[in-house]
Order: structure tokens, then C-alpha cells, then sequence
């Protein structure tokens, strides 16, 4: 009794996912953000999704550049009409259909763009956003739905809405979970509106979190080699909060009146740096294990033999999103900035299919090999206003404490700010005087594993901006279930013996 207890708290660091029948390729997609500086251009990210297999791509916008890339792809495309939008979409009237000319009429024919779905804000009813969407979201849905169905591509391309953990009300058990009361009039019609067009219900998982925010909290759960206190939850048996999580879900959508309505994982992974449980190493392992899991069909006690159509979050590594929720934000890739991989993974895990093992992009379009560092002789009275100076207009943050930098001396720390910022900056020389500190050098000052970056080429400027949400994820921070579930889990832990 008192292991299950334990066990079950251990799903804060997982909420909500799918289950639902498929093959390799056809239920792996990922994100594909740009809040970077200098991104690499689309011709060249859409290279690498082919040469890894890739079928599915999730956007948080609908950048014109990078939608237009995947023309005459097989590429199953995700556009999304960002927050900020939802009370244009929901109130001004045309709104969704010029929305839907615009961003996927447009794209949408033979030899064109795949578009299958359309997301409808991110997370609208986060906690931290206090409400501010909660009245908009649904007419919008409702306005672009209806929209998709005079434009002709009701049986085509399905309108979802990403959510976040923090709608369920973090019951003790899996089964006993419902969806909180407050949003019960929001949620209600949009199930009644999934279930008649045939569209999942999409929620976000980032069990990384409950790790970053409680050091005691156990990895046993998040990295699927099973536990000693499994969850007893009546005849169902649960040894890792995957599936705890994933039948929460099932078990609210059941109390809801749809139990066999099917879940797709918008968003999950786990980053390489920015803290001390961010690290290569272990988000290799967990994202190896994770696709082992999902793609092997052997579902979960509510639904055993099904598999899981998902999203991996990220690609690219994004290296201008905000770092109030944590350093990490912008380390989520699976790939760094340059399209280079951070570790081995098969892609196939969990199939009878060949490896898929991660492909590097072909020949990234960097800059000219320089870098600018700190000059040895230099006079350092004013070397901290200045690291100062490039960190706050550059990405700092493997500089951190527990990340991949954060071992370098003062003056190989000083360097690395100073080459961020002269790489931001596009290589412009007078970006490397920093008060006459720091001149261009053609040797690489990169050590262990701290990688001094090299800029890539700027290129086209996007015609739209990614959503809000995927510069500042404050769902990874302010979840409330995860909070609450967490504390819990701690209470429990110095509670029993």
C-alpha cells in the first residue's frame, strides 16, 4: 500500500499522452521550432527530416518560409494559429476563414503542402496564463473548424488543441482522475467537437520537469526501468508514470462520456543543458527508451496493444526563447543549433523496422571558422560589465551551473561570452573589442564538452513569428498538478520508512 502510494505521486513528471495503432514513421513526429538567432534556413531542416525518416512535423506558427519548404514533401504538417490570436479568430468575423485561405487553402493541393492539422493556440488553459484565454479558445475552435469545412477540407485536415497536464485535477490514482470542474463548460463541447470530426484530444508531457523542480524525486519512473513500489490502482498494475499518466487521461475523457476517444502527445523530451539533470546522456537515454516504449505497441492497462502517436520535442536546439522558466529552455533539441546530433538514437526503437539512427544536416551554412576571445594581456578592470554585456544580448546558458560549460576557467568563461555575442552578431568585427578585451581568433577555444558555437548565415527574415508559447513555456513551471503531485511524492517520501 505505502509503495503504491509513493509510486503513483511519481506521475507528476508525466501527464497525459496517446495511445492508438500504428508502424514506424507514421506515429513519430516532432516540433520543429525557430525563436533562434539566424535559424537554419528551411531547405536545410527539411533535408534532415527526410534523411531521418520523418513523417510528422508539429509548428507552433505558420511561417510562410517554413510551411512553403515541405511542398512536394510527404511530410504530414501541423500549422498552428498561436495564442495570440484566439480572440481575433473567436470574435471578428471572417477572421478563421482568411486565417484558413491564408494559411492552409494556400498550401493545401495536389504537389503542395501536406497540412493535416491545425492547432488551435498552445496550452490556452495553462495556470499562469490566469484565464486569459479560457473564454476565447473555444469559439475559436468552433470558428476554424467551420472554417476548414466551407474552404472544403473537413475530411482532410482536423483542428486540435494542444493542452497542458494542469486540466486534470491530480487525483490520487489514475483512475479516479477527472478533468478539473472550472474548465468543465470549455472541455465539454470541445470533446463533442473532436469526437464529430474525428480528431484526438492533444496534450503536452514534460517529465523532465518534476525532476528540475524536486532533486528527490525519483528518475525510475521517467526512464521506464521499472521500480520497486509500482502503483496498484485496483486490478491495474503501473511501474512507470507513462502509463499512470497516459490512463489518467483515458480515465477523465471516460468520465467525460468518451472513453475510447484517441490521445496524441503534442509535445515531450527531455534537454541537454542548461542544469544538472539536463544533460546528453540522459536525455539520449530517456528519449531512447521513450520511443522504445511507445512505438512497441504494448499500450497501457486501460489500453493494452496499442501504440502512440507523439510528437519529440525538439528538433533544433532555440537559442533566444526565454530563460526565466530555466536555463534548459533553449537545449531541447535533438539536434544542436547547426542540425548536428547530440547522441546516437534509433528512431526505429521499439519496431521490427531497420535503425533510424539520427542523420546530421549536409553541409550547415556557417559562417567564416572564427571566433572571438578573450586577449590574453588585456586589461580586465571592466571584464565583468562586459560578460556581463554579451550575455545579456547572447545565449549564455551552457555557462550555468551543472551545464556543459559551466566547469571553464574565468578566462575561457569570459571567452564564451564574448564569441556568443560576436556570433550573434553575425561575425561583425566591431562585435569582438568588448573595450579592447577580446580580438578574432581562427582557433577553435572549444574544451571538453563545452562547444564554442560558429554562427550560421542569416537568411530570409520569416514572414510570421512562432507562438508565445514556444518562447516562454511557463506550463514546465507553474503546472499545478505537477506541483501539487510532486509535494505529495516529497511528503510521502520522509513519511514513510
Amino acid at each position: 500500500m505505502v509503495g503504491s502510494r509513493i509510486a503513483w505521486c511519481c506521475v507528476s513528471m508525466g501527464m497525459l499522452l496517446l495511445m492508438g495503432a500504428s508502424q514506424f514513421v507514421s506515429g513519430l513526429g516532432v516540433n520543429w521550432g525557430t525563436m533562434s538567432v539566424n535559424p537554419m534556413p528551411p531547405g536545410y531542416v527539411v533535408k534532415m527530416l527526410q534523411a531521418n525518416g520523418i513523417k510528422k512535423v508539429k509548428l507552433f506558427d505558420a511561417d510562410h518560409d517554413v510551411v512553403k519548404s515541405m511542398a512536394g514533401t510527404d511530410i504530414e504538417v501541423m500549422v498552428a494559429a498561436p495564442n495570440d490570436l484566439l480572440f481575433k479568430l473567436a470574435t471578428l468575423k471572417g477572421a478563421a476563414d482568411a486565417w484558413v485561405k491564408q494559411n492552409v487553402t494556400r498550401f493545401n493541393f495536389k504537389g503542395g503542402v501536406n497540412i493535416r492539422w491545425v492547432a488551435v493556440g498552445n496550452e490556452p488553459f495553462l495556470t499562469a496564463y490566469e484565464g486569459q484565454y479560457l473564454n476565447t479558445t473555444l469559439p475559436a475552435l468552433k470558428n476554424v473548424v467551420d472554417a476548414l469545412a466551407k474552404a472544403g477540407h473537413a475530411n482532410t485536415v482536423r483542428a486540435i488543441i494542444p493542452f497542458n497536464a494542469d486540466i486534470l485535477d491530480g487525483a490520487p490514482l489514475p483512475s479516479a482522475t477527472r478533468f478539473k470542474a472550472e474548465y468543465l463548460d470549455q472541455i465539454l463541447p470541445m470533446l463533442q467537437i473532436f469526437n464529430s470530426t474525428n480528431s484526438p484530444f492533444s496534450v503536452n508531457l514534460y517529465p523532465f520537469i518534476s525532476k528540475y523542480q524536486n532533486p528527490s524525486f525519483p528518475l525510475d519512473y521517467a526512464f521506464f526501468g521499472g521500480t520497486t513500489s509500482p502503483l496498484i490502482d485496483g486490478s491495474n498494475t503501473y511501474t512507470n508514470a507513462l502509463d499512470a499518466s497516459v490512463d489518467a487521461l483515458i480515465a477523465a475523457l471516460g468520465a467525460a462520456g468518451y472513453p475510447n476517444m484517441p490521445v496524441v502527445l503534442g509535445e515531450i523530451g527531455w534537454p541537454t543543458d542548461g542544469n544538472e539533470y539536463a544533460t546528453r546522456e540522459l536525455a539520449g537515454t530517456y528519449n531512447q527508451q521513450l520511443i522504445n516504449h511507445l512505438q512497441s505497441n504494448k499500450g497501457t492497462p486501460m489500453r493494452p496493444n496499442t501504440f502512440t502517436e507523439f510528437y519529440m520535442f525538439g528538433w533544433l536546439d532555440e537559442n533566444i526563447k526565454s530563460i526565466l522558466p530555466g536555463a534548459f529552455e533553449r537545449h531541447w533539441g535533438m539536434f544542436f543549433y547547426d542540425g548536428v546530433a547530440k547522441y546516437e538514437l534509433n528512431l526505429a526503437g521499439g519496431t521490427d523496422a531497420p535503425a533510424q539512427t539520427l542523420k546530421n544536416a549536409e553541409y550547415p551554412p556557417y559562417m567564416s571558422a572564427q571566433y572571438c576571445v578573450l586577449n590574453t594581456y588585456a586589461d580586465r578592470t571592466n571584464l565583468s560589465e562586459n560578460v556581463a554585456f554579451a550575455c545579456s544580448r547572447a545565449d549564455c546558458t551552457p555557462l550555468f551551473p551543472g551545464s556543459s560549460c559551466a566547469g571553464l576557467s574565468l578566462e575561457q568563461n569570459a571567452s564564451y561570452s564574448f564569441n556568443a555575442y560576436f556570433q550573434f552578431q553575425n561575425q561583425d568585427p566591431a562585435a569582438c573589442n568588448f573595450q579592447g578585451l577580446a580580438s578574432i581568433t581562427t582557433v577553435d577555444p572549444s574544451a571538453g564538452n563545452c562547444r564554442f558555437i560558429i554562427g550560421l548565415v542569416k537568411s530570409k527574415p520569416s514572414t510570421s513569428r512562432s507562438d508565445a508559447g514556444s518562447a516562454f513555456r511557463p506550463k514546465n513551471y507553474n503546472n499545478g498538478i505537477i506541483v501539487a503531485i510532486s509535494a505529495l511524492f516529497l511528503s510521502n517520501l520522509f513519511c514513510f520508512s
